[in-house]
């Protein structure tokens, strides 16, 4: 199927028009709140820290997208490769860690679409109605699961300090049920928490995420911007 406005922009373009907050998220991910992770070299998390001081993540989106492949080559299968996946690589990986069946993706939307699903079923109610949410409550519940995961699995005292599983499931519970969708009831969720928050995936579970909904955003500001241009050549 062919799309009018595209859904398949690549990382480091997707990142350069994302708005700062959006970024934000992703600087604390990768920096651990700028406390700095040993995977992440020094001079790489003190630019982020310079750019977000300075309102300008965008500029470095290249340095994003190098970070987020990186951290996605550091499974344990990967330890020893020389470079970060390709991001549609990474996707997919995370999908499978969810349980999910990325083969059955055509691009990279339709990819993080399976993640987004997943993340639904695995850390909510087998019943709660994903597919039926679209524009800003779904970006918002996705970026509630974001702050959460980031906020939970940073590190294992973190984990303990919400009370495991169950502590965070409450947390996500609590948030989303601010949102203006229909109520999300929350499921325990423990075994799959704990992998989420292992090495390499608490890192690039969230961050998949974090970009889908920032794609998501962007998609839908090209749609209608696209929409705005067909009605002016009436």
């Amino acid at each position: 199927m062919e799309f009018v406005v595209p859904r398949d922009r690549p990382l480091s373009d997707l990142l350069s028009s994302a708005s700062s907050a959006d970024l934000e998220v992703l600087a604390a991910l990768i920096t651990d709140n700028g406390k700095g992770r040993i995977a992440l070299d020094s001079s790489i998390k003190t630019l982020i820290l310079k750019r977000l001081a300075q309102g300008n993540l965008q500029s470095i989106a290249d340095v994003f997208e190098t970070e987020i492949r990186a951290f996605g080559s550091n499974s344990i299968a990967n330890l020893f490769r020389s470079e970060g996946v390709e991001y549609s690589e990474l996707v997919a990986d995370v999908a499978k860690k969810l349980d999910g069946k990325p083969a059955e993706a055509r691009d990279i939307f339709a990819l993080e679409d399976i993640v987004i699903q997943q993340a639904a079923r695995k850390y909510l109610e087998k019943d709660v109605p994903i597919e039926a949410l679209s524009g800003a409550a779904l970006t918002a519940y996705i970026g509630q699961i974001v702050s959460t995961l980031i906020a939970a699995a940073g590190t294992a005292a973190g984990f303990a300090a919400t009370g495991g599983a169950a502590g965070i499931a409450s947390a996500i519970g609590g948030r989303l049920v601010t949102l203006v969708a229909a109520p999300l009831a929350v499921g325990a969720a423990g075994a799959t928490l704990i992998q989420a928050t292992a090495p390499a995936f608490r890192i690039t579970v969230p961050a998949v995420l974090q970009v889908a909904k920032i794609r998501r955003i962007q998609f839908e500001a090209d749609l209608a911007a696209y929409k705005e241009n067909l009605r002016a050549c009436l």
